[in-house]
């Protein structure tokens, strides 16, 4: 039990003494237990997340800063190295997706870092910076930074530098495996608000899912298909053009079904496999 718990229930139980009566006493011990857990939740350190930041360099103490020189009888002027606010905002848009499909994983967090690092060339500074970011927003039962973050870059990031963004927000919602719905709608939510053109966003998907257009008109469907759509229309089609079901019109219409058969299997294991099903 928490420092607070122990201290409000103290405080109830006083209180409830006080008032007088069983009820009271009750009543005032389950209020201050009650803001005793808010006060341990408020001032509870943020976890350190070991396993998770193993790929991210130790923190370090930054060297201290060095005065610039004045003239005489002026005061030092003294520079430290500040965090980019805009460095917050990518981040709180990596954390959104990560957490679409549930908590954020290893691999995840080390596409973070080849980002900052690899894309942008950051300092140690400043990766030592988004490892912060990071700790802070994965602290937090949830983010609801991203609406703001999109903003942010929306009027800081150019075109270009916002495409970038969304490719590497793909790569790392694929990096522990498939993507799933959820992944998918929060990575339209994040083209969406970056305003990037949907030709480029489309060529994008493309680029890392593949062309699966072709795949869903074999099933007589669009991308938007829901899931369960998908296994329906798959059902139908693989009934209606099984083998054993032309059997009885010939070889070559037997053959016929079977490759439409192939061709309706083949594509929803890719559909199955592109949405993790």
């Amino acid at each position: 039990m928490g420092a607070g718990k122990v201290l409000g229930a103290m405080l109830g139980l006083m209180a409830g003494l006080l008032i007088g009566g069983p009820w009271a006493i009750v009543l005032a011990l389950i209020a201050g237990v009650a803001v005793g857990h808010y006060f341990d939740e408020q001032h509870a350190a943020p976890p350190d997340f070991p396993e998770l930041f193993s790929d991210f360099p130790a923190p370090f103490e930054p060297p201290p800063p060095v005065p610039l020189t004045q003239g005489p009888g002026e005061f030092p002027i003294v520079q430290t190295p500040e965090d980019e606010p805009l460095d917050r905002d990518v981040v709180a848009l990596f954390v959104d997706v990560a957490r679409a499909d549930g908590d954020m994983r290893r691999e995840e967090v080390r596409e973070v870092r080849r980002y900052f690092e690899e894309v942008l060339h950051a300092d140690a500074h400043t990766v030592q910076a988004v490892r912060r970011h990071l700790k802070d927003f994965l602290s937090r039962p949830a983010s609801l930074d991203a609406p703001a973050a999109l903003a942010s870059c929306l009027d800081t990031l150019p075109s270009g530098e916002r495409l970038r963004l969304l490719d590497a927000l793909y790569e790392m919602a694929l990096a522990d495996g498939p993507l799933q719905r959820s992944e998918r709608e929060a990575l339209k939510r994040m083209a969406d608000g970056l305003d990037l053109p949907d030709a480029k966003v489309q060529a994008l998907a493309q680029q890392h899912l593949g062309d699966a257009t072709s795949h869903y008109e074999a099933l007589g469907l669009t991308p938007e298909a829901t899931d369960a759509e998908v296994k329906t229309a798959y059902r139908k089609l693989a009934a209606a053009h099984h083998p054993d079901k032309a059997s009885h019109l010939g070889p070559k219409a037997a053959e016929q079904a079977a490759r439409r058969f192939q061709a309706v299997r083949d594509a929803y294991e890719e559909i199955r496999r592109q949405r993790g099903l």
